[in-house]
């Protein structure tokens, strides 16, 4: 089940973190009544199930019917031997656990692929593949200091679990030290990324960056080969052209891809003015370089 937003994203989003003023404008009132509350509940409520589709119902409910069991009393009937100050302070206390949840809930949904224009469609099925994906996404989540349901969180994501594997993920992720239990002896599967676990994310992602350089400093040098070859076959095997384009090799390693590409069409428009190419061979240059249309010249 694929969820997606059905108005603009930037507006569901900068709509959503209204309710959050809203709520923190109830706080400083210091005064808060049932009503109330379950108004702005309600209001989220209605408005997720309005502007997502499908519905996440899980993530809502989670939100809609959480409650601190310490203050969620003080909504109902007045404890002898409690101050109306008391109360009202209970009570206030009740609706900032569920501002808590509703942070939670946003951040729920900001991990939802689908949901954040993340179009990625590789299939996640291996056990391995299932715990770096939660991996990921708690490291997302790091340091606001919330506890997540890995089922939440894969099953929203549309990753079929099978029957306790949620549990299972977080008793491994916990066992390796890469995340903490929200509560250490019970079944729950809520967690949050331990310090050793966002070490690890970051790892990964730094090793991934390096192969993707490596990979693309390998693709850039085949490019500039084939074209040193080209040049060749052409006649133009002046080294002032050689060397002007093994410059472009070294600088590929030490420039962004738009500032290399910039670079690229200054030389090959310095070269085809002091006519030692042609505008034929400074289109062919830059096109194989950078992959992109010269229009220069033309």
């Amino acid at each position: 089940m694929t969820h997606k937003i059905k108005e603009k994203e930037t507006e569901f989003w900068k709509k959503l973190s209204d309710f959050e003023i809203i709520a923190n404008d109830i706080i400083q009132k210091k005064s808060i009544s049932k009503i109330e509350s379950e108004n702005w509940v309600n209001q989220i409520v209605e408005f997720l199930n309005t502007n997502i589709i499908p519905s996440p119902d899980s993530i809502i409910k989670a939100f809609q019917y959480s409650y601190d069991e310490r203050t969620n009393m003080f909504f109902t009937f007045s404890p002898i031997g409690e101050t109306q100050e008391d109360i009202t302070r209970h009570k206030i206390n009740q609706f900032k656990f569920k501002l808590n949840e509703f942070k939670k809930l946003k951040g729920y949904l900001s991990v939802i692929n689908s949901l954040n224009n993340d179009n990625v469609s590789t299939e996640i099925n291996s056990v391995k593949e299932k715990l770096d994906f939660t991996m990921e996404k708690l490291y997302y989540l790091y340091g606001d200091n919330y506890y997540y349901s890995i089922a939440l969180i894969l099953e929203s994501n549309n990753i079929n679990l099978r029957d306790d594997e949620a549990i299972e993920i977080c008793e491994s992720l916990e066992k390796k030290g890469y995340a903490i239990k929200e509560e250490k002896y019970s079944k729950k599967d809520s967690v949050k990324l331990s310090l050793k676990g966002a070490e690890y994310v970051e790892r990964k992602k730094r090793g991934k960056r390096n192969n993707e350089k490596k990979k693309s400093q390998s693709e850039t040098n085949k490019k500039i080969d084939l074209v040193l070859r080209k040049l060749e076959e052409l006649g133009y095997g002046q080294e002032i052209i050689f060397e002007e384009i093994e410059e472009l090799r070294g600088l590929s390693k030490k420039l962004n891809k738009k500032t290399w590409s910039q670079v690229i069409k200054g030389k090959v428009v310095d070269l085809a003015l002091s006519e030692l190419i042609s505008k034929d061979v400074a289109t062919f240059i830059y096109e194989s370089l950078v992959e992109d249309k010269f229009k220069l010249l033309k």
